[in-house]
């Protein structure tokens, strides 16, 4: 036991710096279209520059619902204005001309678009891999969400197992509201973490038990978060 304790206070230190640096990538399905022109090869570009912020705006907003955020018009021009600073690579599905006599798809409208019916436009479906780290940072600056309070004390409880623990912190990187995540100590049963959060602690608990796997508890006592396993789940 002693020595698995051991091993485990080891990875603590070197597995934190490079955690919260690690990536959060997802894949997201985006479709984007441009105007007929003669030059095919612009057409191509534009409707691939028109998916690739599609799938940024997708992801922002699936960040901001978990995060129970709100940007407006301007943030969001603000994110897609620089999708390809955030998607890390695409691969295209499909593509091809589509006439519409009918009204156009939602969200598949190219800028310059305004009639209803009858326009020809390049259609592009793309697979892009969104890197999720730096598109929450981004919000945070954006939303001005650098009001952190004092350093926020993260105990996780009865975890010794590395994975489960790795598990656990990559959880916690991906909260906006939380971050400089960093290992304050070690004990038998016990690890402390401290980082900077913005919100009250009985607030962030509900927000860190959403992203935490089903098998956590996540309670709030003494202004300090503990995390520990469900009754009954064995993590040795």
């Amino acid at each position: 036991m002693k020595k698995h304790l051991k091993i485990l206070f080891i990875a603590l230190v070197l597995i934190i710096p490079s955690l919260v640096n690690g990536a959060d990538i997802e894949v997201v399905p985006s479709e984007g279209t441009a105007l007929k022109s003669d030059d095919i090869a612009d057409v191509k570009r534009r409707a691939i520059d028109h998916a690739l912020k599609n799938a940024v705006s997708d992801a922002a907003k699936a960040i901001l619902t978990k995060e129970s955020l709100s940007a407006n018009d301007p943030v969001m021009q603000a994110l897609t204005s620089e999708a390809r600073r955030f998607v890390l690579n695409y691969k295209i599905r499909s593509e091809g001309w589509v006439n519409h006599m009918d009204m156009l798809p939602s969200g598949a409208m190219p800028e310059g678009v305004t009639a209803a019916g009858g326009v020809e436009l390049y259609h592009i479906w793309v697979d892009a891999s969104v890197d999720n780290g730096a598109l929450r940072q981004a919000i945070g600056k954006y939303l001005s969400v650098e009001s952190f309070s004092a350093p926020l004390v993260i105990n996780i409880m009865d975890v010794r197992d590395y994975t489960v623990f790795k598990g656990l912190l990559a959880s916690l990187r991906k909260i906006t509201v939380i971050k400089d995540i960093s290992y304050n100590s070690f004990s038998n049963g016990r690890i402390t973490l401290l980082a900077r959060a913005s919100g009250e602690p009985s607030t962030l608990a509900g927000r860190i038990a959403r992203e935490l796997p089903q098998d956590f508890t996540v309670t709030e006592g003494a202004g300090q978060i503990i995390i520990r396993p469900s009754e009954g789940l064995a993590t040795e």
